[in-house]
């Protein structure tokens, strides 16, 4: 397997690689007005005195993310004395109480959301409240004191307050739109297509099913794996769920939802599926009107539009990122967290509610010596551009999250994105910093072609320290996905036809991005850690059931010096 590795040199990581463009794609209006969010256009954006300028993101307009200490009462008067003058206020989320595992969120920033409010007889419209406008007025006053002896923003840090971001998957996706060229949703804008033209299927866009004649990798039972390695490894994937495939052990259900088996490869956890959208109800009634809320761990629907019929962008995309873990390492079990919607759209609020949860989870297991816990390593097929890339402030509670889990020993791998930019694409953007010698480093990971050349889609800037196969992919794919796309040809009165290029019922496909390039390294750390486990004499040190953050960061440290470097 083509999977290197190339350890952060501590040289600046924004540094533009010579192979990489600096076009970078924008979100279609559809997705944006689906989701209650806009892009920041540097332009024309208003910006505070002091502050960096900003590039282009996109965020959700009705909502700001706080810490903490910003959702008491107290602070946010002092900060709703702020904002009342340009017609808007903050609504305070609590965090969500009688919910087992409440306190693995109450540390993290959460969404506030934002709601008009009458001012001198006048106020804004909720499609005129925007969290942007929000935010440069708050960080304009801040260090002012306050009118009419009331406390101002002086004692406050408004630089722990931002956006909250919207996340894309990355995988290349959609069928190619032609603006002056095409368009493809979660890759670079392409202009005459030069660049993803060779990663697609004609009418089936950015995938296509395909048939295999192999059985599914043989999977030793978890009775095995205790005697081998201690227990099974497992991989948290914060994704789009999973549907029904045999390989993965998910099976559909009576409720028109889906169960897994006992022993499968794919395992859910509907405790921390329920904390996520137990929070995200939260903000939605308080306000958040465009807040769409996934409730449950299973990929549906298969389409945005059930008159159309059509397939959506990521429909399929845990699944097929599962395959892979099935693939590489198939006696690991893939922990499967949704908090990706069908288009592909992340909120960052549900992104660090379930990184929260999941460090609560790692560190409860290692407090406890709870095997059943733990978590080996997690992989993240999605990012996003920040509004400044000079300033990691506005990142700081997701790289804080993610260092905790890093530091407790779970390795983490992110999706460097398809964009064909050396721009720091968050989470994947944290690898360029040197990691410290008691966490795992974080691995960014660009997407190779089958013949071990860089994908001329993926991101290639400094930051990307790990490179592994995204292109052409093959992996599982739902086997109960059927689009309403015909085939081209049907002969009348036979059982002939010509492809049906979105019906998927043969259980795979081949898929291309940077989304598929992540999974695929961290199944190979997994494997080199379980490499000399297989042994017939292994150390008893590397285990999986040595317990403790050092043991776990050991593992994975000694199981990357075994990657080949990339020359």
């Amino acid at each position: 397997m083509k999977c290197f590795y190339v350890p952060p040199n501590g040289e600046d990581p924004a540094t533009p690689d010579e192979d990489a463009s600096p076009g970078v794609g924008s979100l279609p209006a559809q997705i944006l007005d689906r989701h209650g969010a806009c892009e920041l256009k540097p332009d024309a954006a208003p910006k505070a005195d002091g502050w960096p300028a900003p590039a282009i993101t996109a965020y959700r307009k009705r909502t700001l993310l706080l810490p903490p200490d910003m959702h008491e009462a107290s602070a946010l008067s002092v900060l709703n004395g702020v904002l009342g003058a340009t017609g808007m206020r903050l609504v305070s989320m609590p965090p969500v109480t009688g919910t087992a595992g409440h306190d693995a969120v109450v540390g993290l920033s959460r969404p506030a959301v934002l709601v008009p409010v009458a001012q001198d007889g006048q106020g804004r419209h909720q499609d005129e409240v925007d969290a942007w406008d929000a935010l440069t007025a708050l960080r304009s006053a801040a260090g002012q004191a306050g009118a009419d002896g009331k406390p101002g923003l002086g004692g406050m840090e408004v630089s722990r307050i931002s956006l909250e971001h919207l996340f894309v998957g990355s995988a290349i996706s959609g069928d190619p739109v032609v603006v002056g060229g095409p368009i493809v949703y979660g890759g670079p804008i392409v202009y005459g297509g030069s660049i993803v033209e060779s990663y697609l299927y004609g009418k089936a866009g950015s995938r296509t099913p395909v048939e295999i004649s192999m059985h599914a990798p043989a999977r030793r039972s978890s009775a095995a794996c205790v005697t081998k390695y201690g227990r099974r490894p497992v991989i948290a994937v914060l994704d789009s769920g999973v549907r029904a495939h045999p390989w993965l052990g998910v099976t559909p259900a009576k409720d028109g939802t889906y169960a897994t088996s006992n022993d499968g490869s794919v395992q859910v956890d509907q405790e921390i599926q329920d904390i996520i959208y137990a929070h995200a109800k939260q903000v939605a009634a308080a306000g958040d009107l465009e807040r769409k809320l996934i409730k449950d761990p299973w990929d549906t629907p298969i389409t945005l539009d059930k008159l159309v019929g059509e397939v959506a962008p990521y429909t399929g995309h845990g699944t097929f990122i599962a395959g892979i873990f099935r693939q590489v390492v198939p006696d690991a079990t893939v922990l499967s967290i949704r908090i990706m919607h069908p288009d592909g759209i992340v909120y960052e609020g549900d992104l660090l509610c379930a990184l929260g949860l999941l460090a609560s989870r790692v560190a409860n297991a290692q407090k406890d010596m709870n095997l059943a816990l733990m978590i080996d390593a997690l992989s993240l097929s999605l990012g996003y551009f920040s509004e400044s890339a000079a300033d990691m402030t506005y990142t700081s509670e997701l790289h804080r999250v993610i260092g905790a889990l890093q530091g407790m020993g779970v390795l983490v791998t992110a999706a460097a994105g398809n964009y064909a930019t050396s721009r720091d694409f968050y989470p994947a953007a944290f690898a360029g910093q040197p990691p410290t010698t008691d966490q795992v480093p974080l691995i960014s990971v660009g997407a190779l072609n089958p013949n071990g050349t860089r994908a001329v889609f993926s991101d290639a800037g400094r930051w990307v320290t790990g490179w592994a196969p995204g292109a052409a992919v093959v992996s599982t794919f739902p086997v109960d996905v059927n689009g309403s796309m015909q085939p081209g040809i049907l002969v009348p009165g036979e059982s002939r036809q010509s492809l049906d290029l979105d019906d998927f019922t043969s259980g795979f496909a081949a898929w291309s991005g940077t989304s598929f390039a992540a999974p695929m390294m961290a199944a190979n750390v997994i494997r080199a850690v379980l490499k000399p486990l297989q042994q017939d004499k292994a150390d008893p040190a590397l285990r999986l059931d040595v317990q403790g953050a050092r043991a776990a960061i050991d593992r994975v440290l000694r199981a990357l010096r075994q990657l080949p470097g990339l020359t």
